[in-house]
């Protein structure tokens, strides 16, 4: 099992409250064009008072990163699309299919050989094994995308993929790519937590007024996060 991040939410509030998480929309360009970024809810649920229930939200995501693509023929738009796709529902479903595969971010050190690189097949869906290819800026990782006709059909999204506890996958900041181009994506370690019922996979409004910053990026393996009862969070990291 991959080592993982870990959020641990404390809702110290007098009320029921429900939380939801989202990755830092991560860094895209598809062949020098800078394309519109969208982003999804990773983990969320609801959470009594700590004071009367001891409860509290445990959010866990790996460290491992993971490059995802779905495809899905069904007409939908931005606001009803779910980035969330069941491994066993795809098996069966004609009409969507996703792939996922880890992948590494290129090192600052120059010629450092990582596995940072995939290509994607579109007729049927499929990422390859992650392989090195030099040239990638540090911090990121690359997709070839196959010549494919965007219109009318399919739709295909790709990205920075988390793999759910249930098997499932959702995509946390995707694009829809260009025909015969690369795609380099760079993610960071950092999530936020905002107040709200959010299903996972679930499209957002990607923003981060009034949510809690977890910035893994410092070094940190578990972040824990106390929801105040003026509305603030207050964050500390271990």
């Amino acid at each position: 099992m991959s080592s993982q991040y870990q959020i641990i939410i404390k809702n110290m509030s007098g009320q029921n409250m429900s939380f939801y998480a989202f990755q830092k929309q991560a860094t895209f360009t598809n062949s020098g064009v800078t394309p519109s970024i969208v982003s999804s809810c990773l983990a969320s649920g609801p959470l009594a008072p700590n004071a009367s229930s001891g409860a509290q939200l445990d959010f866990s995501f790996d460290m491992q990163n993971y490059v995802g693509a779905k495809s899905n023929i069904a007409s939908s738009t931005l606001a009803t699309f779910n980035a969330s796709i069941s491994l066993a529902n795809a098996a069966n479903a004609v009409s969507e299919a996703s792939a996922v595969q880890p992948i590494d971010l290129t090192t600052s050190t120059p010629g450092e050989s990582v596995n940072n690189f995939s290509e994607l097949a579109v007729f049927p869906l499929g990422l390859s094994a992650a392989h090195y290819q030099q040239g990638l800026g540090a911090g990121s990782f690359g997709v070839q995308i196959p010549s494919y006709s965007p219109t009318p059909l399919p739709e295909l999204y790709c990205g920075c993929a988390a793999i759910n506890q249930d098997g499932s996958i959702t995509l946390s900041s995707f694009i829809t790519p260009l025909p015969s181009s690369q795609v380099y994506c760079a993610p960071v370690a950092t999530y936020y937590v905002k107040v709200g019922s959010v299903p996972v996979g679930q499209v957002i409004t990607y923003g981060t007024a009034q949510a809690a910053l977890c910035d893994f990026t410092r070094g940190y393996r578990t972040i824990s996060v106390q929801y105040n009862s003026d509305g603030s969070f207050t964050t500390k990291g271990s």
